[in-house]
Formats: C-alpha cells, structure tokens, sequence
C-alpha cells in the first residue's frame, strides 16, 4: 500500500501532463474527444455528403459522420465515386496518420476491395484490417461501411459493427497484458527477457504498437477508436495510472517496444559498458529536459509540429520509416550496446512525459 504522502504529487503531476496535452491537442486539432472547439466555424457537415452530378456520378464524404471514426492519430475520411450502382473508385482525404503508417494501407491495395462492386455487395465485403497499420486500416474500412451504409439506407447497425480483429491485435493485447500484470507477482530474469522479445517482435515489428505523442493527442483529439481501444487503454493505464501506486516506469520497462529492443541489445556485451560520470549523466538529463520544453513548446506555438511523426519508435516499421529515423533508431542500438537504454534516459520525449507524473 503506498502511503498517502507519495500518491497526492503523482496526481498533481498527472493531472499537469494531462492539462498540457490536452492544450496541445486542442491547439493542434482544435476538438477534445471529438467535439469541436472553434465556435461559428462548420469544420465539417453534419453527416455523410452525397452528391450527385450531371452525368450521374454520385460522389459520397465521410468527412462529418465519420470524423469520430478514428485511427491511429484522428479520423479518416474518404470520398467514394458511385456509377451505376457499383463503386469506381475509394480515395482516402486529408488525415493526420503518421505518412509510413498511412503509405502502409495504400501500398497494401485495399481500396481495390471494393472497386467494381454494386454498393451492395461493397458493403458487405469483409476486409481484413492492415497488419502493421491495424489501426490506419480498420478507420479507412469503417468509413467506406459508414458511407456505403448510407447510400443503401440499410441497417445502420452493420457500419458501425466492430471490425474484424486479427491475430495481430489479440496478440498484442495479450503481449500488453503479460506485460502490464505478470511482473507485479513474478520476478523472473528469464521470464524478463521472454517478455522484452514479445515485446520487440509482437509490439514492435509484427503491429507497430506503442504509446507516443501521435497516439496520445489523437486520442484527445478524437477519442477512442474502438479497434485500438482495449490495448491503449491498457498501455496509458501502465504508463500513467501504474506510477499512482509506486510501480514508476512500468511501461517503459516492461512493455515500450523500443526500451526492450535497447535492453536486450545491452545484455548482449555485458562485460564492456561505459561508465559514465555522474556529471556526464546530469548534463545529459539537463539536455534531455530542455529537448523535451522545446518539443512541447512547439506544439503550443504551432511550430514544426510534425515532430511527433518522427520519434524513433516507427523504427520498427521497417519499410515505412524515414530513412533519418532508421539511422538514429540504428545508432541507439549500436549505443546500447555500452550505455545502457540511452534513448529511454536521455532523449525519449515521451519517456520524459511520463517521468512528470511520476515520484522516486
């Protein structure tokens, strides 16, 4: 049981990080939790758009009904071409998800699944999420469902079914469970190491799952998506929920792809580690406070705000990773190797975030 002492400035402090985020989202976005902020301005229309031209296309936007259908960082819409009852074609419009994530889904063909198709049978159409951009893909699928359902005028119920989950997010919420509940009763150096491969394999290459500052201001932004639900609220509940009751640095340690990736490499050259000097280590938390202040003042002042798309965690998507991050994300793991989790303690904006709302 921790004492009462420790737990009112965990809350104080997540109570600041909450405030700060949620100044940024909505600076950012200008919604909390998909309500609009700006008054006498119409962001989008109220429902689904349907028109029709002179030469009987009928073009469908899910700009407004769909805008709380929400992906990994906000709604994606898309505009669908109808001609003669079958669907011509499936553009997706502006979004805010992370461009590797996104470039994902369309390399992947999946517009292509309804092109041709009578707008009934689209709409029936399963289409199976996007491995490696689960929840890019499960938002762009819901959309095109929402909009279909609309222009059939048939059950409202069938759009707005869950979609189809595949195996990698059921074995990403259970990776996310060992992780967040197994260590709180075992203490176990092999089962650690189990867990951190899990981690890296599942979580990172395998779903691209993890906490960063895309993923959290688009869930104040937007709200929860309900294919991405169940893990990140998991994952937000070991990152900020955990440090209420003594357990400090529960995500980064045991569940942060990044952090395992970076552990392991340094258990493999355990002999040759470089000590750094107590004064090394303090300039270089100094350095990564002052990074952190000028990452979130950024996002207050509306300044290069695209940072957020390119901390070293979408590393793990191998293919779609700018090629500056894949060379820093390299160079961590070489480092690590020496210095132990150097990107954790001395860079990681997210980590810092965390730190705020957490007392040693």
């Amino acid at each position: 049981m921790v004492k009462n002492k420790t737990i009112w400035p965990n809350i104080s402090g997540l109570i600041i990080v909450f405030l700060m985020m949620v100044s940024a989202a909505m600076l950012r976005d200008g919604r909390f939790f998909g309500h609009s902020l700006k008054k006498n301005i119409e962001t989008h229309p109220t429902g689904v758009t349907k028109v029709e031209n002179a030469d009987g296309v009928i073009t469908l936007n899910t700009s407004g009904l769909g805008s709380s259908i929400t992906g990994y960082a906000g709604p994606v819409p898309v505009e669908i071409e109808i001609i003669d009852n079958r669907v011509s074609s499936v553009t997706p419009l502006e979004n805010s998800e992370t461009p590797g994530f996104f470039k994902r889904v369309m390399d992947s063909g999946i517009t292509g699944k309804w092109i041709g198709k009578s707008a009934e049978d689209a709409l029936h159409e399963e289409v199976d999420a996007v491995t490696g951009a689960t929840y890019s893909s499960s938002a762009l699928i819901s959309n095109v469902k929402t909009a279909l359902d609309y222009y059939v005028d048939s059950s409202s119920a069938i759009a707005r079914a869950p979609i189809k989950r595949g195996a990698g997010f059921y074995c990403a919420l259970a990776v996310v469970a060992l992780g967040a509940i197994l260590p709180l009763f075992v203490k176990n150096k092999r089962y650690r190491t189990v867990q951190q491969i899990l981690n890296v394999g599942v979580l990172g290459f395998w779903t691209g799952t993890f906490l960063d500052y895309t993923v959290m201001l688009g869930i104040l932004s937007n709200g929860f998506g309900a294919s991405a639900s169940l893990v990140l609220i998991l994952m937000l509940a070991t990152a900020f929920i955990y440090p209420l009751f003594g357990k400090n640095d529960h995500y980064c340690t045991w569940v942060c792809p990044l952090g395992s990736l970076q552990e392991l490499a340094g258990r493999c050259n355990p002999s040759h580690k470089l000590k750094l000097s107590p004064k090394t280590v303090k300039g270089l938390r100094w350095f990564r406070s002052g990074l952190w202040s000028v990452l979130m003042l950024s996002l207050w002042c509306g300044f290069m705000v695209n940072w957020i798309d390119y901390e070293l965690f979408t590393v793990f998507m191998v293919e779609e990773a700018a090629i500056g991050v894949t060379i820093a994300g390299g160079i961590f793991v070489v480092m690590s190797f020496f210095i132990g989790r150097p990107y954790c303690r001395f860079v990681c904006p997210t980590g810092f975030l965390f730190r705020i709302s957490e007392t040693d």
